[in-house]
């Protein structure tokens, strides 16, 4: 095993839907993963014991970001990646949805997120190739009626990539941010018929991406994008145009 193929990657939000798939890529490419889960790991990781970790992050407890990467150090010496893919999602009007939930989403979202990469900095920073990725949306980039506070904390997570980028490109630490755009999960399938159809006829290549797609652009920006540092990915069928 040559030294890149041990490589360890921290992913959360990874028992379901597109962190699922970002494990299985990077699984598929021979990499250890960390699979983040809040409240149950996924069980299909109980056939890779040894290139699959289970690890505890609550996206609302600081804590759990510094106990999430002890766990992943602790158990392989090492932390090349970090992919932020961990979100919660609260839909409504400014005027309809309660100012504490509005600003729930926009705190988790980007406290989240803030915590784990500052956890994961010192970590990271001893790698060769260190990266972190950070999943925003591009809801965030364009917005969108009824999700003014999760385009807010989307939008936020592209300043805050942008900003880091610049702090730690001295210690060759990459940060880029992933914004996808509608994608067949089973967040999506509760989609009313005639919404999906709406969005897949706006959309240039006429429908959802798969969680496979996303997982690949995920693991580009994680591994492949080499010289690329403060970017956005839109990867969203040309729905955005």
């Amino acid at each position: 095993m040559s030294r890149c193929d041990e490589r360890a990657v921290l992913v959360t939000g990874a028992s379901r839907g597109i962190g699922a798939g970002i494990a299985r890529e990077l699984l598929r490419r021979g990499r250890r993963v960390a699979g983040g889960y809040r409240t149950a790991p996924d069980p299909a990781w109980a056939g890779e014991p040894d290139r699959v970790l289970p690890v505890r992050y609550d996206l609302a407890d600081d804590a759990s970001a510094a106990a999430a990467v002890r766990d992943v150090t602790d158990a392989w010496g090492r932390l090349d990646g970090v992919i932020c893919n961990a979100g919660c999602w609260r839909g409504g009007r400014l005027t309809a949805m309660d100012p504490g939930e509005w600003w729930r989403v926009v705190e988790v979202n980007v406290r989240g997120s803030a915590a784990l990469a500052r956890a994961a900095l010192p970590a990271l920073a001893a790698s060769r190739q260190p990266s972190i990725v950070l999943v925003s949306s591009v809801v965030g980039l364009i917005g969108h009626a009824g999700d003014t506070a999760y385009a807010s904390a989307k939008a936020a997570l592209v300043g805050f990539a942008r900003s880091l980028a610049k702090e730690v490109a001295a210690d060759g630490v990459r940060v880029n941010v992933l914004a996808p755009g509608f994608v067949d999960t089973d967040m999506t399938a509760a989609v009313p018929v005639r919404s999906r159809q709406a969005i897949a006829d706006a959309t240039l290549l006429g429908r959802f991406g798969t969680v496979e797609e996303i997982a690949r652009a995920a693991t580009f920006l994680s591994e492949d994008a080499t010289f690329c540092t403060g970017t956005v990915l839109t990867a969203d069928g040309g729905w955005s145009l």
